[in-house]
């Protein structure tokens, strides 16, 4: 068969008919054509019925052939296809290249030695399959960056072994290209993260328990009795292109190794087999005679042998190659950042300018941290300095390091994973179980929705998968790795947009998302760095004609693209979503997911919890759950309601009711459990178990100082946003001062015992001081609840937000204090002197310090309250609370139990600071009762009275810090 070769912008590919190839601007695309016009998945080109085949994805600008938008059309050579346009287009080329394979494998010579089962050919062995290989990779020349391709984060098999050469080795400090990744020998050591291969060649051979063969190698014989080995779970099931596993004649076929409903067709099923479809053919040689294995991007001298690019394969049974490969011989220090100016480029805003260092000295490697803000990780562990051997992987933003011999091989997190929930099992409030022993895969750019009853442990699903609330029992495992252990590492990698808007509805849209990149980024990085990302994400999400618009004028559709969008600027591989159509019309819940749908495409695996079941047919898979936390249907949508035996999903979750129905039983037992799960689920390294206390807390993307700054300048901008607020916060202390002129004060001035009114003026102003402070704050944390934790979740410091609010508040509260105090004494006669100096000025700083006192608590009601509606009636109650205990309307002194709780009291302190500036006391006639002796005016009295309201402020700010931990995600709390 003649090889087809297809070129365009640049790029020449040559097409094996064992795989499918993406098409589009996206760079994690087979075929990359970054070029405006272009979708970032444009279409896909796939060899069907000996012929190739091009079918536009549902591109915006379409494909073109002849001038004519096709939809799907036969490819040959001389055949000439436009993206984005019919005649200024970027023209897609084919011609024939050389003579290729046929689409099967051939089969082994005669007399040629099968290859021992489990275990991967010899290189020098041709006729065996080979791992996927693209010739002229287009992404050869792009600068090193997140949109490489490679591997997203995943660990990269053992090291390969030296192929023995006739008379000699290979060259000193170069690994061979092995065409298969190597396993180590029975009973070696695999890198972090990986188990090693079981040697089941001999016969009797076992594999360790708990160890799963290597995904596409054949399954290890069956013994006497017809079972596999202990230890193997059942095979993956063969993806179009890829040889089934060898199963002798005769022998029946295991009901998970039956071929998948969506792999018997031409097509794959959406979602599902995004990586490397099988064996490819083996290219011919580039220009010079170059092997196609060179064609990886290097850095470093160019002098001699360039370092060779293995292809490998992950524990999920994919396949990656390296996306930039370095030889470190002669170099003892090798940097590692986001600056040009390194010697191994990560060109990902999460990474620092100068991120780390790999030193060598004597033979070893010493990798070394350079004060970067998201960490420096060793096998999912975060490192100072540590030393580098052949086994360990080093994590550094979305991409991780795997040192061979001399050669630092680079691979990216480009989005294509796989999450797989293994047995999770969630239980509360003395032995009450929310999830049930779930277990199911997500495969590759899949969309996933999760419906269900109210109680069956959606949230707690999404909770426990994304890391925020983790799972008492079980493994979720993020293409292979266990995602609990490495939290810390792969958190970004992971975006989550909760029910509730996570944006400050008073900004425009574009301002918001700075903020938010702000939080997200390093301190090192650039505005300018910033703004591009942002503007990136708003094109990409088709919000930039409303960059400038404020959220809340937008409708309810467009603020959930602005929270997906705030999600977005970390370019995550994982993005959830709980109830995102919530509330929004029929319409509008269909563009959400139709936005989802295309973010799916453009390389994400999106999972999204839903009541609405308008939309499903728009998901790659459907996740039902059950009353009780167990999966009652998991598989295609379309096959959902045939499986639950209803035509209506309101027949469905009224069923649900019935307790009878053990919809877990039901499917754990069915077909569907066996093809959709145990086909698709690649067994997790880590045991299952208990997992409590095998966290470390997510770095910090900012400083603490730089974190304070920036709450500061949004909180700043959204106050100044806010008219109302302005309004109010103005006129507030003016109006209660007012009050407190219309209310008879007596002669201040009097001798003593003559003025019985003196406590009026004292008594407005407590009333004034305490409501200006409370209102400010009350519902200040409740209205920002979700929003502060899921920055909580990104690395937010507790103490820097309420640092923030403290001094935005507490300014604008002592403030409105002064004015109040001003306008209330305005005109009235005084002593010349208080205690220390001037009355007036005494009165503003009790004032004010009353007010900071109510400010806070207030914070604590915000902090305490669920909803901003339960506000209002606590700040009612502790204002008269303030009115009654503060000394003025009851004398206080000596009476048990009231004596005591006043001393609870601000009001009660500030009271007394002012009685004893105005020798209040001594005016106020006698009624039998003693003065009381906090009022004195003397100046111990005096600065015991407001020394008391200082620490009532450090103990509620403390209170309020406690209640913010409990609000946050169960990993952040530390």
């Amino acid at each position: 068969m003649t090889q087809l070769v297809v070129e365009g912008n640049g790029t020449s590919v040559a097409l094996d008919p064992r795989r499918t190839y993406r098409v589009g601007r996206d760079p994690g695309s087979e075929i990359v054509v970054a070029v405006d016009g272009v979708s970032r998945s444009h279409a896909t080109l796939r060899f069907e019925a000996g012929q190739w085949v091009l079918e536009d994805n549902g591109s915006a600008n379409g494909s073109y052939e002849g001038g004519r938008r096709i939809q799907r059309v036969a490819v040959a050579p001389g055949s000439e296809i436009r993206l984005g346009h019919p005649e200024q287009g970027v023209p897609l080329t084919f011609r024939a290249g050389q003579t290729a394979p046929p689409a099967a494998g051939p089969p082994p010579a005669a007399g040629a030695p099968a290859a021992s089962p489990g275990r991967p050919q010899s290189p020098t062995d041709s006729s065996g399959p080979r791992p996927p290989y693209q010739q002229d990779s287009p992404w050869g020349s792009s600068p090193a960056g997140p949109s490489q391709p490679g591997g997203p984060g995943q660990y990269p098999p053992p090291t390969p072994q030296r192929p023995a050469a006739a008379g000699g080795t290979a060259p000193q400090g170069y690994p061979p290209a092995p065409d298969v990744p190597q396993q180590p020998a029975a009973g070696g050591t695999a890198p972090y993260g990986y188990p090693p291969a079981p040697d089941v060649s001999q016969p009797g051979g076992t594999a360790p328990h708990g160890y799963p063969p290597a995904p596409n190698m054949p399954q290890p014989p069956a013994t006497a009795g017809g079972t596999a080995p202990h230890g193997y779970p059942p095979a993956p099931e063969a993806r179009p292109g890829q040889a089934p596993p060898t199963i002798a004649p005769g022998t029946p076929v295991p009901p998970q190794q039956q071929p998948s409903p969506y792999g018997t067709g031409p097509q794959q099923a959406p979602g599902y087999g995004g990586g490397p479809a099988g064996p490819p053919y083996q290219a011919p040689p580039g220009p010079g005679g170059v092997p196609a294995w060179q064609s990886a991007p290097t850095h470093g001298p160019t002098q001699g042998p360039r370092p060779r690019s293995p292809i490998v394969q992950t524990m999920s049974g994919q396949y990656r190659e390296p996306a930039h490969v370095r030889s470190l011989g002669g170099s003892n220090v090798v940097r590692i950042g986001r600056g040009p100016e390194n010697d191994m480029v990560v060109a990902d805003l999460r990474v620092s300018r100068q991120h780390a260092e790999l030193r060598s000295a004597g033979g070893t490697y010493e990798i070394v941290d350079l004060g970067s803000r998201s960490g420096t990780y060793v096998n999912g562990r975060r490192v100072q300095r540590a030393p580098i051997g052949a086994q360990d992987i080093i994590g550094i933003g979305p991409s991780t390091f795997h040192l061979v011999d001399d050669v630092l091989m680079e691979y990216v997190d480009a989005g294509a994973v796989r999450l797989s929930a293994h047995d999770l099992t969630v239980t509360v409030d003395k032995g009450k179980v929310l999830l049930d022993h779930v277990t199911f895969p997500l495969g590759e750019k899949c969309l996933v929705a999760v419906i269900g009853p109210s109680g069956s442990g959606k949230s707690t699903l999404l909770r426990a998968l994304t890391g925020l609330r983790p799972a008492d029992q079980g493994v979720v495992s993020y293409d292979g790795r266990d995602l609990y252990r490495d939290y810390a590492e792969l958190r970004s990698r992971i975006g989550l947009v909760p029910q509730d808007d996570i944006l400050h509805t008073q900004l425009t849209v574009r301002r918001a998302l700075i903020y938010a990149a702000e939080l997200r980024f390093p301190d090192d990085t650039r505005q300018s760095e910033r703004k591009a990302r942002v503007d990136e994400v708003l094109k990409e999400l088709g919000l930039d004609h409303r960059r400038d618009n404020k959220v809340s004028s937008l409708s309810g559709g467009q603020r959930k693209r602005v929270s997906v969008a705030l999600e977005l600027l970390t370019k995550p591989s994982l993005l959830f979503l709980d109830e995102p159509t919530s509330g929004l019309d029929p319409g509008l819940d269909k563009s959400v997911m139709q936005m989802l749908r295309g973010l799916a495409d453009d390389g994400r695996t999106v999972a999204v919890v839903t009541h609405s079941v308008a939309n499903l047919d728009i998901c790659d898979r459907l996740l039902v759950m059950a009353p009780g936390g167990r999966i009652a249907y998991f598989g295609p949508p379309k096959e959902a309601l045939p499986f639950l035996g209803f035509d209506d999903w309101a027949d469905v979750f009224q069923a649900f009711d019935d307790p009878s129905i053990d919809w877990g039983g039901r499917y754990l037992h069915s077909q569907e459990h066996q093809r959709y799960v145990q086909a698709e689920l690649v067994q997790p390294v880590a045991q299952t178990g208990p997992v409590g206390g095998n966290f470390e807390q997510p770095p910090k993307a900012q400083s603490w100082p730089e974190q304070l700054s920036t709450l500061i300048r949004r909180y700043c901008r959204s106050i100044a946003a806010d008219p109302m607020f302005l309004g109010i916060t103005v006129l507030l202390p003016i109006i209660m001062g007012l009050l407190a002129r219309a209310v008879p004060t007596g002669n201040l001035l009097a001798p003593p015992g003559n003025d019985s009114q003196a406590a009026n003026l004292l008594l407005i102003l407590c009333i004034g001081g305490c409501l200006t402070g409370a209102a400010n704050a009350v519902r200040e944390l409740v209205k920002e609840r979700a929003i502060y934790q899921r920055e909580r979740a990104v690395g937010l410091s507790r103490s820097a937000y309420l640092a923030s609010k403290l001094l935005v508040l507490g300014l604008v509260t002592i403030g409105q204090g002064v004015v109040l105090t001003l306008v209330a004494m305005l005109g009235v006669k005084t002593h010349d002197k208080g205690v220390l100096t001037t009355p007036l000025i005494e009165l503003v700083l009790a004032i004010a310090l009353l007010s900071f006192t109510a400010m806070a608590l207030g914070l604590l009601i915000s902090a305490l309250v669920k909803t901003s509606e339960m506000t209002m009636p606590l700040l009612v109650m502790s204002t008269l609370v303030q009115v009654v205990f503060c000394g003025a309307l009851v004398h206080l002194d000596g009476k048990p139990g009231l004596e005591q709780i006043s001393w609870l009291v601000p009001a009660r302190w500030a009271l007394a600071a002012m009685a004893g500036t105005l020798n209040a006391g001594v005016l106020i006639p006698s009624r039998g009762d003693a003065p009381d002796p906090l009022w004195k005016q003397d100046t111990g009295t005096w600065a015991f009275d407001m020394g008391i309201m200082v620490v009532q402020v450090v103990v509620l700010t403390f209170l309020v810090t406690r209640m913010l931990r409990r609000q946050e995600p169960e990993v952040m709390r530390k």
